[in-house]
């Protein structure tokens, strides 16, 4: 994954910028510390002007910032990347047509609690309403990076998302929530390892400079649109004539929709991890994918009364793209 980084510059450079109780309060204190998803990113760029402006960044002031950037890195992106080839512009259309899917993914015994509130929570949200009785997911030094106790997760990329995040879905509708959404190439995690050659299980906080250049990696909600179909042709640029001629001829024939995206990332030419601010609300998910033989129990609860529409048994996409 590393060479990735490397083999489409100079674009891929701004694409890559490229259990115990003890641990849950720190969620809580979240809060305090950063008190919305992507807060140290807005500190970080207050920070950079060296003017001695407070890098308290209000969280409206904090999303406006983002978008102006992301806007200003994905013309520079494209910018570098043209001219297109005939096939490349028709690849970025479709892609545009019909782009990636936004998926969150959680545990089956977390779904009658958000069916309950109405909303995917984060960590820190979650902890303060008593929903969450356990360790976040989210490592605390992706906290430090950029608020991530704050935020609710998702995956921009294939029709199933991530299926090791858990066994229910939600397919959500990226123009619901795109004002308080932003979404980086790389996980914090992984941008530390592979871009900063930082080990992130030997410490739980950040320097300064690290969430600078993990903020030059961000792009907002309304952007990931136009990105992610760019990302791809950088990618796929990187690749071998051979190779990248037969990625296109299989790419162009498959319709759009789950196999297209299914190949995209089996193949790794473009994924965005996504971060929403605080909570997802369900009017935001059309749909919600259970394990077929939980359909049954999870229709029966009170709970999915509002949802019981939107409720349908998970595809086995696995079975059908092989």
């Amino acid at each position: 994954m590393k060479g990735l980084f490397k083999a489409a510059a100079p674009a891929a450079a701004i694409l890559a910028g490229l259990a115990g109780g003890p641990a849950v309060p720190a969620a809580a204190q979240t809060a305090a510390a950063a008190d919305y998803c992507g807060a140290p990113l807005a500190s970080a760029r207050a920070a950079a002007f060296t003017l001695g402006l407070s890098t308290a960044v209000p969280a409206e002031e904090g999303y406006r910032l983002l978008e102006i950037g992301s806007a200003a890195r994905a013309d520079q992106l494209e910018l570098l990347l043209e001219p297109f080839s005939r096939r490349e512009k028709k690849l970025i259309k479709r892609m545009r047509r019909r782009p990636p899917y936004l998926v969150t993914r959680v545990k089956f015994d977390k779904l009658r609690s958000i069916l309950s509130g109405g909303a995917l929570l984060s960590p820190a949200r979650a902890w303060l309403g008593g929903a969450l009785k356990e360790k976040p997911f989210t490592p605390p030094i992706e906290d430090s990076l950029f608020g991530g106790h704050s935020c609710v997760f998702s995956s921009y990329g294939p029709y199933a998302g991530r299926e090791r995040y858990g066994d229910v879905l939600f397919r959500l509708d990226l123009r619901r929530i795109e004002k308080r959404t932003w979404g980086s190439r790389a996980s914090g995690w992984h941008f530390l390892e592979s871009v900063r050659a930082v080990d992130p299980d030997s410490r739980d906080s950040v320097l300064p400079d690290e969430i600078a250049a993990f903020a030059d990696t961000a792009f907002a909600g309304r952007d990931l649109p136009r990105v992610f179909p760019l990302m791809t042709v950088a990618f796929l640029r990187a690749r071998p004539a051979a190779e990248r001629d037969r990625l296109y001829a299989e790419l162009l024939l498959l319709e759009d929709g789950p196999a297209f995206y299914a190949l995209i990332d089996s193949e790794r030419l473009g994924y965005l991890e996504v971060k929403t601010d605080s909570s997802v609300p369900l009017p935001a998910a059309p749909d919600i994918e259970v394990p077929p033989g939980k359909l049954r129990e999870v229709l029966s609860w009170p709970e999915s009364g509002p949802w019981r529409k939107r409720i349908a048994p998970a595809a086995d996409w696995s079975s059908r793209l092989n």
